[in-house]
């Protein structure tokens, strides 16, 4: 049989999933099993490095069971995953302890003293990237502050990806995306010890893997893993990017005609471009990541803010709670957000404020509090359901916009996926806010797309992003919606003052945060 199958593994934070795409980027079939979320004293959210490891071969065996002869079939299996996070093995390439996730947030103390000092700064202008808790660097101050002798065991840090690419090849490295946005420059795409110099964390150096573009060299599948996985010795395995720019590529943003952002609306809300000019940032801004592009001389640009859908996912726990109480049983999340929607579309644009910072960790786009929290503002005897749940969707286009613009974003096009981009008033008031033209990508599965389309150029089987966008991508796109034009001047007035809103609430933060933890005096 031949090989016309290659398959995407995305090992997500929750999820570890593989996909099979046929070489031309269709769709064959998938299989995924549920991974833990260890949350812990302190602040911390792990993962346990072997309890992965076995949830990638229980992944993999449900796709054989799927896809007869799939060892036969593929041409190579290409890895990507969750971003940031800590993954620490010893000199045996043994873990030692539990890997620090990038929802973590054991180094937030430390990250606002680097941030609130000349660190900061100093950092953000070699790595153009803000530093946030849920990177390495903070992490592992933290480690060899607070666990010095466990620092002391580890000989390297790698990525989950890394980790899983480690056990299908026996090879240990990290890809350039990840690695120099925390520890190097985008510009000469090396580490740089001026980073460590400035963290006072010298001892990381002999703990840092070294570097691939991913494009560029491929691992072959050991004996041991073959068994493990029911694959041939041999097999190819690509270390692809992390998860957002294989995304931002199965969403076909590397695109030399037109500037294309593209906004994922899921659990976290995630804006990403490639900026083919390689500019300057602002180091004062402390903003975003910067990521090099592999097979590309450009580098993907990020901002995230902490969360997007979980917002409206809120606000549904709570009418559904409502129900039950009532002895409602007969709505259905699907019939709470029809009624969202109908009644939302006819409630008046920008006449209350929400401040979609719902996530226990603060935000983190595009700025950085932990101690930040929702609030809706503008409220009065008048104000109704639906003008919360408009004012709720109308603040996942704010971050949006806040997002793309801190970073210098001018784009001509905004792809959305992501949950909320199911909704025809999202897409309208994202559009509206951003003065973008909108258009969806229908693939649920865009960073196995993105990871295997990266794995086709480091196998030659193709030789630039544009050619596979045919392929991969376009088939997928559904057609652009212009922007409201009407609408987008009521935004325009209202962005700065939802800006206004959250600039003045530092204050209130820092109060409430000392009052939860039992700490505020008067």
């Amino acid at each position: 049989m031949s090989q016309d199958l290659i398959v995407g593994l995305d090992a997500g934070t929750s999820l570890i999933k593989f996909v099979a795409f046929t070489l031309e980027g269709k769709f064959v079939d998938s299989a995924s099993v549920e991974n833990k979320v260890y949350y812990r004293e302190g602040s911390k959210s792990e993962q346990n490095l072997n309890e992965t490891w076995e949830k990638v071969i229980e992944s993999l065996s449900l796709l054989h069971q799927k896809i007869p002869n799939l060892q036969d079939r593929i041409v190579g299996l290409s890895i990507t995953g969750q971003g940031d996070g800590s993954w620490p093995i010893d000199d045996q390439a043994n873990p030692v302890g539990d890997a620090a996730l990038w929802l973590d947030g054991r180094s937030g103390d430390i990250i606002d003293q680097w941030r609130n000092s000349e660190i900061g700064p100093s950092v953000t202008k070699i790595t153009h990237t803000g530093l946030n808790p849920s990177m390495q660097s903070g992490q592992m101050y933290h480690i060899a502050k607070f666990e010095r002798e466990r620092f002391d065991q580890i000989d390297k840090v790698l990525r989950c990806k890394d980790w899983i690419f480690h056990k299908m090849t026996g090879e240990i490295l990290t890809e350039i995306s990840e690695a120099i946005m925390t520890w190097g420059s985008p510009l000469t795409r090396k580490y740089d010890d001026e980073v460590l110099r400035l963290l006072d964390l010298h001892t990381m150096k002999k703990k840092q893997p070294d570097v691939i573009d991913s494009t560029e060299h491929f691992g072959k599948l050991t004996a041991q893993a073959s068994k493990l996985l029911n694959l041939k010795e041999g097999t190819p395995i690509i270390l692809a990017p992390v998860d957002v720019v294989c995304a931002g590529i199965g969403s076909g943003f590397v695109d030399h005609s037109k500037k294309i952002g593209c906004t994922v609306l899921g659990t976290a809300g995630i804006h990403i471009f490639v900026d083919f000019m390689n500019s300057d940032v602002e180091p004062s801004k402390q903003l975003g990541y910067t990521m090099p592009l592999s097979g590309s001389k450009a580098n993907a640009k990020m901002v995230s803010n902490m969360v997007a859908s979980l917002n409206t996912d809120w606000f549904i726990d709570i009418y559904s709670s409502i129900f039950d109480k009532i002895g409602e049983k007969n709505f259905s999340k699907k019939d709470i957000l029809n009624f969202f929607e109908s009644g939302a579309s006819l409630s008046s644009p920008a006449s209350i404020f929400y401040y979609p910072f719902i996530s226990p960790n603060g935000e983190r786009g595009p700025f950085v509090n932990a101690k930040a929290r929702a609030q809706f503002l503008g409220l009065n005897t008048t104000t109704k359901v639906d003008d919360m749940v408009r004012a709720i969707y109308e603040s996942l286009g704010y971050a949006c916009k806040d997002c793309y613009t801190e970073f210098g974003a001018k784009l001509d096009l905004l792809r959305l996926t992501g949950g909320a981009s199911n909704s025809p008033l999202v897409r309208k008031i994202v559009g509206s806010i951003t003065k973008n033209n909108t258009q969806v990508i229908d693939n649920s599965e865009q960073g196995a797309a993105g990871a295997c389309m990266v794995g086709l150029l480091a196998l030659n089987i193709a030789n630039e992003y544009h050619e596979l966008n045919e392929n991969w991508v376009e088939p997928y796109l559904k057609e652009e919606e212009n922007f409201d034009s009407k609408l987008s001047i009521i935004y325009e007035k209202a962005f700065e003052v939802y800006k206004s809103g959250y600039q003045t609430m530092s204050q209130f933060w820092d109060k409430n945060h000392q009052l939860q933890e039992g700490k505020y005096e008067n």
